[in-house]
């Protein structure tokens, strides 16, 4: 198994959200990681995660975003994934509206995992068979198959 592979939580893969702003979503991904009790604070994380959306945008194009950071809120890397109801429009590279968000946190210390496991994830998701089958997947169990599979 991959090392993307083994951050992703299927409690934590949320399905057809229907949310009309980025930070809605973000607060849906870092409560699922809450009450799946891998996080300790969640506004520590949001805080976190809103203050690197400041830096720089996280939304790649081809319809996903990957919000990111590191936070003393959790101890290991972990990924929660949302699948949108209804594309939102974001500023994104290619003006086409996210559908698809990865949130990737990890600790303070992980700078060196952390960067390997988001240019892994970004890597995967220039692949447009992958985001159609994401787009499509039954449920979390397949969303996860379908990235088992990838990171190899």
């Amino acid at each position: 198994m991959g090392t993307l592979a083994r951050m992703v939580r299927q409690e934590c893969v949320l399905l057809d959200v229907d949310v009309s702003a980025k930070a809605e979503i973000l607060s849906c991904l870092i409560q699922s990681l809450y009450d799946a009790g891998y996080l300790s604070d969640t506004e520590l994380l949001r805080r976190d995660i809103m203050a690197r959306e400041a830096q720089a945008s996280t939304n790649i194009g081809y319809g996903c975003a990957v919000p990111h950071a590191h936070s003393a809120a959790l101890d290991k890397s972990l990924l929660a994934i949302a699948r949108l109801a209804h594309p939102l429009e974001a500023d994104t590279p290619d003006g086409q509206p996210v559908n698809l968000v990865f949130l990737l946190a990890g600790p303070r210390d992980s700078a060196g995992l952390h960067l390997k496991l988001l240019s892994k994830l970004v890597r995967l998701l220039h692949d447009a068979d992958l985001r159609q089958a994401l787009l499509s997947a039954a449920d979390s169990q397949a969303i996860c198959h379908l990235l088992l599979e990838k990171d190899t």
